[in-house]
């Protein structure tokens, strides 16, 4: 079995004396595709900011690679996530910058390398392997701002990839895209699991857009973990009925899920 890469231990976040996390144990092998579910506002980003040391926990630790995050300096926490892929929400980035897609997926290999260093001719052919291996050949010349949605998506999953990370973290990757675009960000994120080592956390307030091949599937509800362990586990009618309240049908078919969800009628 692999060893635990991401230990969280004792976590809370308050706000104007209010917790909005509270995590009492989330213990993340090596190499893990875990999936992290929850309404809006259930603490899923802020987990996210926590465990990559954006966010400091009023208590509790995080342990990264062996590392103690909440321990450590700013510059200290830097240097840690530049193993760390981080793709916020859209409305975490500025759209409207006059950037090309390749320089933008470049901002990625400029993170890790040492201040005031420019990039090298391997670091620009590392960073269009990736633009090649996501489709992005025919747009990288594009405005960053003229792409789609979708597109745009693809070059943040290229700047986080071309940092080499060891862990690959995406907070709402599907997030008003559409039917299609859903679906190939999904897959996208399937065969980057496949990279070797990577480990993988996909946040998403959608119960339909969990891969199919995730290990686990985290559940939090108002800031703490209701539910962890396989989708068939966590995504029980009576739990997602309790959060959602909603009723919810899944049906898998060559090996994919679909869930469908219903309104609960009203007493």
């Amino acid at each position: 079995m692999s060893e635990d890469f991401l230990k969280l231990s004792d976590i809370h976040i308050t706000r104007a004396g209010k917790t909005i996390l509270h995590i009492d144990h989330l213990h993340i092998q090596s190499g893990q595709f875990v999936n992290i579910i929850g309404t809006n506002g259930a603490g899923k980003t802020t987990l996210l900011k926590v465990i990559c040391g954006l966010l400091k926990p009023s208590a509790g630790s995080v342990v990264f690679n062996h590392i103690l995050i909440n321990s450590l300096n700013p510059w200290q926490k830097s240097n840690i996530r530049k193993r760390i892929g981080y793709i916020p929400q859209s409305t975490e980035y500025n759209s409207e910058l006059p950037f090309t897609a390749r320089e933008v997926a470049a901002m990625g290999r400029t993170s890790i390398k040492p201040l005031l260093t420019g990039l090298s001719r391997a670091d620009y052919e590392h960073v269009d392997f990736w633009m090649e291996k996501l489709g992005l050949n025919d747009q990288k010349n594009q405005t960053f701002r003229s792409l789609s949605g979708g597109e745009q998506q693809k070059v943040l999953i290229a700047r986080a990839m071309v940092q080499e990370p060891l862990m690959l973290m995406l907070d709402e990757p599907t997030s008003n895209l559409d039917f299609n675009w859903k679906l190939r960000i999904s897959r996208i994120v399937r065969e980057l699991h496949q990279q070797p080592g990577l480990t993988v956390l996909m946040v998403s307030h959608e119960i339909s857009s969990i891969p199919v091949n995730v290990d686990r599937t985290i559940l939090l509800h108002k800031g703490g973990i209701l539910a962890d362990g396989n989708s068939e586990q966590v995504l029980t009618s009576a739990v997602i009925q309790d959060v959602y309240e909603c009723e919810i049908n899944i049906f898998e078919t060559e090996g994919n899920k679909y869930v469908f969800s219903r309104e609960l009628s009203r007493q």
